[in-house]
């Protein structure tokens, strides 16, 4: 675990009059966070609340820590030299920097894809059987539930009559979709998405989308896009970004209404960030 970061002296974010949703009792709640490599602050003085259910969107231009927020809320970034961070990241009740001990009961709480689809390099059913290793199931116990994780991922028809085929034979979209099932394996209550669209074809993308936005009906997914269109159609709040600070969060009405401030409707009308 990273050394805490010295306190900046920051001004404390506001929330717009359009974050309604996001004072609902939440899956995640970030409180004067702030996240550095080295001397460089990466995210500045951050709090909000995400809510226990639905699709929340990260936006704004690259390097204005949208996926520095996600890897702190799984503790990926603990692993990264010079990284640092103050505040406090509070997940399903605990403080993730203080109140988990164990990781691995972290990160199976938070299952979290990145843009690049991660496969291991065997077959699928045991892609899907890495996230079970820690716990003693029978064969047709471990089947049943890779069977229905799948169907979560809207993958199981298509790769039913694969299972023992390379995870590495699938195409860019059903990897990804796979990675979604593997996570799922473990029955997460928050789903970490960081970009998983942006490396695949448009076909496969939008059956992502139908995944997340049926997943968000469930569980919490905190989903990280550049796609402005995309993060239209499958959000239900949003939070926009500019150089590591919350210019604006709200419900996906609020954020794409003449009612969001001028730089939001600057950022998602122009894709021009004047902050």
């Amino acid at each position: 675990m990273p050394d805490k970061h010295p306190k900046p002296q920051l001004s404390l974010v506001k929330n717009s009059a359009g974050a309604d949703a996001a004072a609902q009792s939440g899956a995640v709640k970030v409180r004067n966070f702030s996240a550095y490599y080295g001397k460089n602050c990466i995210i500045s003085d951050v709090s909000l609340d995400l809510p226990e259910k639905g699709v929340t969107c990260l936006l704004g231009p690259s390097g204005t820590g949208k996926s520095t927020l996600l890897r702190w809320i799984n503790r990926i970034n603990e692993e990264t030299e010079n990284a640092s961070f103050s505040g406090s990241i509070n997940v399903l009740g605990l403080d993730v920097l203080e109140g988990y001990p164990d990781v691995t009961e972290l990160r199976r709480r938070t299952g979290m894809v990145f843009q690049q689809p991660c496969v291991f390099p065997c077959s699928i059913y045991d892609n899907m059987l890495m996230g079970l290793r820690n716990r003693k199931l029978s064969k047709s116990e471990a089947r049943v539930i890779i069977e229905q994780s799948l169907k979560s991922a809207a993958i199981w028809d298509e790769i039913a009559h694969r299972l023992e085929d390379p995870a590495t034979s699938l195409s860019l979209g059903q990897q990804q979709r796979l990675c979604i099932a593997r996570a799922l394996v473990l029955k997460p209550s928050i789903l970490l998405l960081d970009e998983p669209t942006a490396s695949i074809d448009p076909v496969s993308s939008r059956a992502i989308e139908d995944l997340v936005i049926s997943l968000g009906k469930d569980i919490a997914v905190i989903m990280v896009t550049h796609n402005i269109i995309q993060a239209k159609r499958i959000a239900d709040n949003v939070i926009f970004l500019c150089d590591g600070k919350i210019v604006e969060q709200g419900t996906r009405t609020h954020m794409f209404s003449m009612r969001s401030s001028e730089k939001t409707r600057t950022y998602i009308t122009e894709e021009f960030c004047d902050c």
